[in-house]
């Protein structure tokens, strides 16, 4: 006997909530895996990101909105005041065991952890990133 229509909606919240959650990706994230290559991301929780890599004498910087979406997170570059020129417009990294690999397949961004010690460059503090067990 099908379930009467008024109870619909109901069952399709207890379906939805039952679906396992896709875990967050907001954080910072360090590029490991690249010879001679300096890289850092920033996820935040407003759907902004904020993005910068240095090769030799090469810097690229870039800053925008990024999205989800299942297994690819999207980065949509914004020019700014500060970025006039962004590194790239769009940038598709795939979400893999918590890293998130470049289109290449060459390196990874891994996740700074929360617990990780802390490095100082001047006056700055910066978290070092995580080291694979």
């Amino acid at each position: 006997m099908p379930a009467p229509t008024w109870l619909m909606p109901a069952i399709s919240l207890l379906l939805a909530a039952a679906a396992p959650a896709q875990p967050s990706v907001v954080g910072h994230y360090y590029l490991q895996g690249v010879m001679e290559t300096g890289s850092e991301l920033e996820l935040t929780p407003d759907g902004k990101f904020q993005w910068y890599l240095v090769y030799g004498a090469l810097d690229l910087f870039a800053q925008g909105d990024w999205r989800r979406e299942g297994d690819t997170v999207i980065l949509v570059s914004r020019p700014s005041k500060d970025v006039p020129d962004p590194g790239f417009d769009e940038l598709r990294l795939r979400v893999r065991d918590g890293d998130l690999v470049p289109p290449d397949d060459k390196g990874a961004y891994v996740r700074a952890r929360a617990d990780a010690p802390v490095a100082f460059e001047g006056d700055e503090e910066r978290p070092v990133p995580a080291v694979p067990d």
